[in-house]
């Protein structure tokens, strides 16, 4: 995908006072792997990697007050807002790709919303692997091929249809094969996945781009235009999106969350 991880962590870290306000398919998300990772009992201190401000740890604690909490996020900001919410937890900032804890210290390891910002998905398993005890489980949600592909599609037309001479660079979401492929050669078994789609509606277009600008989710990638658009591309982006994909709840703009549970061998 060649992500740009410092402009990742500044997106993040600069929307970290936002971010509630605007990430509501996130917290439906982060509330949907915790109900998932919780079925069978908690063994053994828990991790966070990518906790944003804290939406897994707030469900974990309101189920379970007494577990031992990590949070973690390559963004400081996000980091620091996550300890300020949950009361007792221990916080660390972490590149899920090289994660600073000692080889199996957790029994379970969750992270919602945070491995498309992950190019190496294989050596960010290997590290949870790594810490995870034997036995230990590992529920991650992360957005897959489809998400926000109305996005893409008019923002392709619009460069068409306007003769622009930039190059199309449009972040790219991982495959549910992929990432399983690379949880089991990362070493995980036990490998349950599904993908269900969020749907989230916004009143105009340029709040649907403000609403991703808030929390973060902007494209990080290497290769993205710089620079500002032209005014027309801009506006062939809005006058496509409203024909296309407006209806009467507002503008569409559609997730496709992958859930997966696996475990580390014995």
């Amino acid at each position: 995908m060649n992500l740009d991880n410092g402009q990742i962590r500044r997106n993040f870290s600069n929307h970290a006072n936002e971010y509630d306000r605007y990430a509501q398919v996130q917290k439906k998300v982060a509330e949907k792997l915790v109900t998932m990772a919780t079925a069978d009992p908690i063994s053994g201190a828990v991790l966070d990697i990518g906790t944003g401000t804290g939406a897994v740890g707030t469900r974990l604690l309101e189920r379970f007050p007494d577990i031992s909490l990590t949070v973690s996020d390559l963004a400081h900001e996000m980091t620091l807002s996550a300890h300020l919410n949950l009361a007792g937890s221990f916080a660390v900032d972490a590149d899920a790709r090289r994660l600073p804890f000692r080889s199996d210290t957790f029994g379970l390891v969750l992270s919602s919303s945070v491995y498309q910002w992950v190019e190496d998905l294989k050596a960010a398993f290997d590290e949870t692997c790594r810490i995870l005890q034997p036995g230990g489980r590992f529920a991650l949600a992360l957005f897959s091929t489809g998400t926000l592909h109305e996005l893409e599609d008019v923002f392709r037309r619009s460069l068409q249809q306007n003769g622009s001479q930039r190059p199309f660079h449009f972040q790219s979401f991982p495959e549910e094969d992929a990432v399983c492929q690379a949880l089991d050669e990362a070493g995980f078994s036990q490998i349950e996945s599904m993908v269900k789609t969020e749907e989230e509606y916004h009143d105009s277009f340029r709040d649907l781009l403000v609403g991703l600008k808030k929390i973060g989710a902007q494209n990080a990638s290497i290769n993205k235009s710089t620079g500002l658009f032209p005014r027309r591309v801009l506006l062939e982006m809005e006058q496509l999106y409203r024909h296309h994909y407006r209806s009467e709840k507002g503008v569409r703009a559609t997730y496709n969350v992958l859930y997966v549970i696996c475990q580390k061998g014995l």
